[in-house]
């Protein structure tokens, strides 16, 4: 199953936070909901650490950062197997499809390094996010989460 992707540390994460939040909440308040945002705005909601879940959010088996630099990290282990994986590299955003392509991988990551995955953003709000699979059309969500939660094996 694939695997999305940073909160920054420090003052500057703290900015960034809000003003993310500041751009969604106006989505919201605005009548946008069913509509995320595109671009940059996108970009921007985006940035933060997402916990991939089986169970609605209350466990997570990966974790997915994206930063303001455009740069994700991947990380985290499946149950078919036992070896923990991760995946760095550089994310775009057009419209509201969002690609990564893969720098650097485990080998137990599900991309190798000079792969590009993409997805289209669904749904974004303060707390998850809805993104489906291009190739399959399978929709999975993610759950946004502080980055102190991160825990990778």
């Amino acid at each position: 199953m694939p695997t999305q992707l940073t909160e920054r540390h420090g003052q500057a994460a703290g900015t960034g936070a809000l003003a993310r939040l500041a751009v969604l909440a106006a989505g919201l308040l605005g009548g946008c909901a069913a509509v995320p945002p595109r671009d940059a705005a996108l970009a921007q909601a985006l940035q933060g650490l997402w916990c991939n879940s089986h169970d609605g959010g209350r466990s997570c088996w990966a974790w997915d950062e994206f930063d303001a630099e455009g740069r994700f990290h991947a990380c985290g282990r499946t149950d078919d197997d036992p070896r923990p994986f991760s995946g760095s590299g550089r994310v775009s955003v057009n419209g509201q499809r969002m690609c990564y392509l893969v720098d650097a991988a485990s080998g137990s990551f599900w991309l190798q390094p000079g792969q590009r995955y993409c997805t289209d953003i669904v749904a974004i709000d303060t707390a998850t996010h809805r993104y489906r699979d291009i190739d399959t059309g399978a929709e999975f969500t993610l759950y946004r989460r502080a980055a102190a939660q991160r825990r990778c094996p």
